[in-house]
């Protein structure tokens, strides 16, 4: 019984679809599994190659129950798409029971993470590239948007040469530029992955002191 009224009330404030855990198999059964960990699949690929993000809930109480991650990744897409910032198209958020997940469906966006792009090649052309990645990250600042996982893993350029990002759940919509203490912070979160910024050279590296 308390399980059953502890759902209600996660239906009521939120704006999810329920997903039987026999259709979750079914769905599963040709997909890829890009990322897992100890509890389970965390990304899939479907064959249509929309990909499936799931999120686990790590407590009864968790405040994940009241602003679900996958609904959180949603909103963000809709407010980054209004922004003219381009990022995953939204097909639809579900929650699943047994185990207790929230995920979000989505048509990924297309490109290749910065992070790739220099994995592969680290005598493409840098200035060009980081000058690019510093006037994108003015617009989202001025856009009053604060993305804490920003890296280089989640920015992409798509084929059109537009960056974009991806992974937006851990991100926020301020609605007014952000103050200069946030935009110096942000920039600290991108600089703190030091095995990216090992590929890039000694004189782009000096531009992106926060």
């Amino acid at each position: 019984m308390e399980n059953a009224l502890n759902l209600l009330f996660f239906d009521w404030i939120t704006d999810l679809q329920t997903l039987s855990n026999a259709e979750f198999e079914r769905w599963r059964t040709n997909a890829d599994v890009l990322e897992k960990d100890g509890h389970g699949d965390k990304v899939l690929r479907f064959a249509d190659g929309t990909f499936f993000k799931l999120f686990r809930r790590k407590s009864l109480f968790s405040k994940t129950l009241l602003f679900p991650p996958a609904k959180r990744f949603a909103d963000n897409a809709e407010v980054l798409r209004k922004l003219g910032i381009a990022c995953p198209d939204i097909i639809a958020v579900y929650r699943l029971i047994n185990p207790p997940r929230n995920a979000v469906h989505y048509h990924p966006l297309q490109g290749t993470t910065l992070r790739d792009l220099l994995n592969r090649d680290v005598s493409l052309g840098q200035i060009e590239l980081f000058a690019k990645l510093a006037t994108f990250i003015t617009e989202l600042h001025d856009k009053g948007v604060y993305f804490r996982s920003l890296h280089l893993g989640n920015i992409v350029q798509t084929p059109s040469g537009q960056l974009g990002l991806i992974d937006i759940s851990d991100l926020r919509c301020l609605g007014k530029p952000l103050p200069n203490s946030m935009r110096k912070r942000n920039y600290q979160h991108l600089l703190r992955y030091e095995q990216d910024w090992a590929l890039v050279s000694p004189l782009v590296r000096s531009q992106f002191k926060p």
